[in-house]
């Protein structure tokens, strides 16, 4: 029941949302000279379609930040997987270098007590 009624207040949004820039767009058709300013040409295009373009040049622009940086986050974390994996092989290798050492001590100190035993 949640989900369909969040679906359809997200439908009405989108609705209300293109009925709101079919009223804008209808409203501003009046023409707009556009000039570019190193040359010498003039366009004269409907207001609303400046406004749009606009808008559309700005959502690739954030898209293209946005997915530059998820690049680099991604680049990032897999760096620091790998480095994880080396510090854990690093970690299993000294304990088992500890656990031979601790061993080879009892070992040593049982050698050493067999050997005293039998002296005298």
């Amino acid at each position: 029941m949640a989900q369909s009624l969040a679906s359809l207040i997200r439908r009405i949004f989108w609705i209300l949302l293109a009925l709101f820039l079919i009223y804008f767009s209808v409203n501003n058709r009046t023409p707009v000279d556009l000039r570019f300013a190193p040359f010498d040409v003039t366009f004269a295009v409907p207001a609303f379609l400046l406004v749009f373009v606009g808008i559309f040049i700005g959502l690739l622009l954030a898209a293209g930040v946005t997915g530059w940086l998820r690049l680099k986050g991604f680049a990032r974390r897999r760096q620091a997987e790998r480095r994880a994996a080396y510090l854990e092989d690093q970690v299993s290798a000294l304990a088992e270098d500890a656990h031979e050492a601790k061993a080879r001590r009892a070992h040593d100190a049982a050698t050493l007590s067999d050997g005293n035993s039998e002296e005298p």
